[in-house]
C-alpha cells in the first residue's frame, strides 16, 4: 500500500474514531457516569502531568476518591488507587489534556473497542480460523456484547489493550517478525496479574528456538519503559508494590485466584488445600512448558492457550474482564471444529456464542449483589476452556510428530 493510501486510511480512522467518541459522549457517557477502572488510572497517572505528583500518593489518590464519588472512599468501597506499572500511563497521556472525564471515557471506551476488535481478527487469523463473512460478522457483533469483554469496555480495563497486545504479539511470531514480538510482549506488562505466566514462557519458548529477536525486543521496550519510569518517579516500583500488597483493601474485592473461589468460597475449606490447589496447576503448566519447549507453531499456541487459562487459576487476583485473552484457546477450538467437521461446524461455533453470550449474562443478573458480580460469574468460561484444552492436547502434539 502507497503511503497516500497509508495516510488516507490513518485520515478515515481517526475522523471515524472523533465521530463515534462524540457520539458515546453525547448520547451515554455524558449521561451515564462510569469507567470508573480507567478513571482511577487517568485521575491518578495524569496527575504526574497536571502537578507533578506522584500517581501513587495518597493526596492524589484522596482526590481522585473525591472526584469519583465526591467523597473520601469509605471502608469497603473501591480506594481508585493507582494500582498499575506506571507506565500504563505512557499508552494515554495524551488523554491527560482533556479535563472532562465523560468525554476522555467515550474516547477510550471507542479506542478499546477498535483495540478488541483488532485482537479478534489478528487472534482468529493466527490460529487459522477461517469462517464465512456472515459467521465473522456474526462473531464480532459477539465480541463486543459478550459478558466479559462488554464488562471490560464499558468499565475501561486496560486488559483489552493487553489483549490487542498479546494478539499482536503472536501475529508478528507467527510471521517471524520477533522483533517487534518481544516490543508487543513487553506491553502486555502494564497488567503483570495477566501476563505473569505468558511472558516468560514466550521466552523460553524462543531460547529454545533461537529466536534472540524476541529477547532483543522485549529487553529494549522494557528497558525504554522501566527506565523512563524511574526518571519520572524514582519511588515508582515500590509504591507499586505496595499497592499490590494492600489489593484487597485497594480495590475493595473479595475474590482471588479461581482456584481461591473454588476452594475457599463454594466449599468453604481453608488455605492449606488452595494453596495445594495452586500448586498442582503451577506444577501441570511446568509440565507443559517443559514438553513444549521445542514445539512447533500449533503446540507453541496450545501451550500458550493453555497458560493463559492457568493464568486465572494460579494467579493472586482474577477478573471477568480479563478473560478476552480467552478467545486464543476459543478460537483454536473453533479451527480444530472447522478442520474436522468443515461446513458442519459452522453450527457449532454459532450454538457456542449463542450459550455464552446468555449463559454468562443470564449468570451476572441472577446473581448480581447491588453494582457487583459474584462469584458464580466466574468459573464458567475459563472452566470451560481448560477442559476443552486439555481434551485437544492429544490431537495437537499428535500433529507434533
Amino acid at each position: 500500500m502507497s503511503r497516500l493510501r497509508w495516510l488516507l486510511v490513518v485520515c478515515l480512522f481517526l475522523t471515524l474514531v472523533a465521530g463515534q467518541s462524540w457520539a458515546t459522549y453525547r448520547f451515554f457517557t455524558s449521561r451515564f457516569p462510569g469507567g470508573n477502572d480507567f478513571y482511577s488510572r487517568w485521575s491518578n497517572g495524569c496527575a504526574l502531568i497536571w502537578t507533578g505528583e506522584n500517581p501513587y500518593s495518597d493526596e492524589v489518590t484522596l482526590h481522585t476518591q473525591i472526584g469519583m464519588y465526591g467523597r473520601p472512599a469509605r471502608v469497603g468501597e473501591d480506594l481508585a488507587a493507582y494500582s498499575y506499572p506506571l507506565y500504563a500511563l505512557f499508552f494515554f497521556w495524551p488523554l491527560c489534556f482533556i479535563h472532562t472525564y465523560p468525554l476522555v471515557q467515550a474516547i477510550w471506551m471507542t479506542l478499546m473497542l477498535y483495540a478488541l476488535l483488532a485482537g479478534v481478527v489478528l487472534t482468529a487469523r493466527m490460529v487459522r480460523w477461517r469462517p464465512p463473512t456472515w459467521l465473522w460478522g456474526a462473531t464480532l457483533v459477539w465480541a463486543v456484547f459478550n459478558y466479559p469483554h462488554a464488562r471490560a469496555l464499558v468499565l475501561g480495563q486496560m486488559a483489552t489493550l493487553v489483549f490487542l497486545a498479546l494478539a499482536a504479539a503472536l501475529w508478528a511470531l507467527g510471521r517471524e517478525r520477533d522483533g517487534l514480538a518481544g516490543v508487543l510482549l513487553a506491553v502486555t506488562t502494564v497488567k503483570p496479574q495477566t501476563s505473569f505466566l505468558l511472558v516468560p514462557w514466550v521466552l523460553w519458548w524462543a531460547a529454545w528456538r533461537r529466536r534472540w529477536g524476541i529477547w532483543k525486543g522485549f529487553g529494549l521496550a522494557m528497558a525504554f519503559l522501566l527506565g523512563v519510569s524511574f526518571l519520572l518517579v524514582p519511588t515508582w516500583a515500590g509504591d507499586f508494590l505496595d499497592d499490590l500488597r494492600n489489593y484487597d483493601v485497594v480495590s475493595a474485592t473479595d475474590y482471588h485466584s479461581l482456584t481461591w473461589i473454588v476452594v475457599r468460597y463454594f466449599l468453604g475449606l481453608g488455605p492449606v488445600v488452595e494453596a495445594v490447589g495452586i500448586a498442582a496447576f503451577a506444577l501441570y503448566g511446568l509440565l507443559e512448558v517443559w514438553q513444549g519447549r521445542r514445539a512447533e507453531w500449533n503446540g507453541f499456541l496450545w501451550t500458550t492457550g493453555l497458560l493463559l487459562i492457568l493464568t486465572h487459576f494460579i494467579a493472586p487476583r482474577t477478573a471477568t474482564t480479563h478473560y478476552t485473552v480467552l478467545l486464543l484457546p476459543l478460537f483454536a477450538w473453533f479451527a480444530g471444529l472447522q478442520e474436522r467437521f468443515g461446513r458442519q461446524a459452522r453450527l457449532a461455533v454459532v450454538g457456542i456464542e449463542a450459550v455464552l453470550l446468555v449463559g454468562q449474562w443470564i449468570i451476572f443478573l441472577a446473581t448480581i449483589q447491588g453494582n457487583y458480580e459474584t462469584a458464580p460469574v466466574y468459573l464458567p468460561f475459563p472452566v470451560l476452556m481448560l477442559a476443552v484444552q486439555v481434551l485437544s492436547r492429544r490431537r495437537v502434539w499428535s500433529e507434533q510428530g
